[in-house]
């Protein structure tokens, strides 16, 4: 019971309660190959990765060979910069089962030519077969569009990536529907408005904290800015793309607008304060240091709230051009993301994504750095500089060098870009695909 429990207070993100029980487990069985691989999932959630692999490798000792162990270890390895030892686990995870869709995967975001003849032979048989997923489909037929890519077939990767995208919302019906829903007519027309109620006791090493947010759209240079921080101070906690505020906004009135005959014309937005700072407290608190980087990038509409109870935050702004935006997105897989599987629902959440960050940015002016990525490949002593002196963050000689960096992790697909220096912007990088915007179909 107690180990279903703890499961559960993972999903909620209630890591302290989590922690709690799976050690008190552990005390009594240290070789529980379960309570180790939740922890092993725990940690990975509070993105520490060095102790995520430390309890994965438990778990795996204690069950060898079992597939979803592996399968999270690698991942979590993958985070930390240990490619070969990710590889090895992928390759092993398809000698035990051939079909194993999310292996191939694995193998193929880190590096492309993983995928050998072979294994590419056994992806095609595997999508034939028909016998897997709507999601598994969107892995392959993501895969399918880059090695056409690789092969300059710009028909047939678009093609492949059309089906991608469409096997990706489809997979997830329900939790994309909702959504849209949720962008298109809650948050987006009322967050200019959103009315708090009643009051909360404010907790000083709490709400006064210079927090850090990185807001905008994916493919921005998030990730970038998010490893420039990190490797220039140690003391603040990179929380990665954690969705405190969302989940808390949604845990107060999720039940009301997904009711049957919602009237969402005339919804007003409201936050009890001391319900909402009590999730974010249980969100928030699991983390060992106290001023949090938060990369969780749709926080540009939440930007009120969060004032409300982080008065000091500050929030950085990644951009870059329209068109490269949009294509950059279009091509990324990002099954969390409901808008992002077409070309149409990408312009319209940009459009409203300008609408917000264009209101906040004239409400508080000296909160918001905005950080443009082609200003920031292409200058990036100047930018770099003026993204520290905003975090108040001094830098030494060695505030470039983060590709030497190994203690910095990532999990999300841009892992790979925080040992990497910062390249020049590529100007005409997605002039090819600019022809997809004026397709109504796409």
């Amino acid at each position: 019971m107690n180990y279903e429990i703890g499961k559960l207070l993972i999903n909620k993100k209630q890591f302290k309660k989590a922690y709690f029980i799976f050690s008190k487990l552990l005390d009594d069985k240290p070789n529980d190959f379960k309570a180790n691989f939740q922890m092993g999932k725990m940690y990975y959630e509070l993105n520490d990765l060095n102790k995520s692999i430390f309890y994965f490798k438990k778990s795996n000792k204690a069950q060898p060979n079992d597939p979803n162990i592996l399968f999270n270890l690698a991942l979590a390895l993958q985070g930390t910069g240990k490619v070969d030892e990710a590889k090895k686990i992928y390759l092993d995870l398809i000698l035990i089962n051939s079909k194993d869709v999310k292996s191939y995967y694995g193998l193929f975001i880190l590096d492309i030519k993983n995928i050998t003849n072979q294994l590419l032979k056994n992806l095609e048989l595997i999508i034939r077969e028909n016998k897997i997923s709507l999601f598994e489909k969107s892995l392959i037929n993501f895969m399918f569009s880059k090695l056409a890519k690789k092969n300059d077939n710009l028909k047939e990767e678009i093609n492949f990536l059309k089906l991608a995208h469409q096997n990706c919302y489809n997979s997830n019906i329900t939790f994309n529907s909702q959504s849209d829903f949720y962008y298109k007519n809650i948050i987006s027309k009322n967050f200019d408005k959103i009315i708090f109620e009643g009051d909360y006791e404010k907790l000083a090493d709490f709400n006064n904290q210079s927090h850090i947010f990185i807001i905008g759209l994916p493919r921005s240079g998030s990730t970038l800015v998010e490893t420039i921080i990190s490797h220039n101070e140690t003391n603040i906690n990179s929380v990665g793309e954690f969705h405190g505020f969302n989940r808390s906004i949604l845990e107060q009135i999720g039940i009301a607008i997904y009711a049957k005959n919602f009237d969402y014309k005339n919804y007003k937005l409201m936050i009890n304060r001391k319900k909402f700072q009590e999730a974010l407290l249980e969100k928030y608190n699991n983390f060992e240091k106290k001023i949090y980087l938060d990369k969780s990038l749709e926080n540009f509409f939440n930007i009120e709230i969060i004032l409300e109870f982080f008065p000091n935050a500050k929030f950085i702004h990644t951009y870059r051009k329209f068109n490269d935006a949009v294509i950059g997105i279009y091509q990324t897989m990002l099954p969390e993301l409901s808008w992002t599987h077409k070309i149409k629902d990408i312009i319209n959440y940009i459009g409203i994504y300008n609408k917000t960050i264009d209101y906040f940015r004239k409400k508080y002016p000296k909160k918001i750095l905005d950080v443009q990525l082609n200003k920031l490949s292409n200058q990036k002593e100047v930018e770099v500089k003026k993204i520290l002196d905003f975090c108040n963050i001094k830098y030494g000689r060695d505030y470039l060098d983060f590709d030497i960096n190994n203690k910095l992790s990532n999990k999300t697909s841009s892992f790979l870009q925080v040992r990497n220096k910062i390249k020049e912007y590529e100007l005409n990088k997605y002039q090819p695909y600019f022809y997809l915007l004026d397709k109504e179909d796409s």
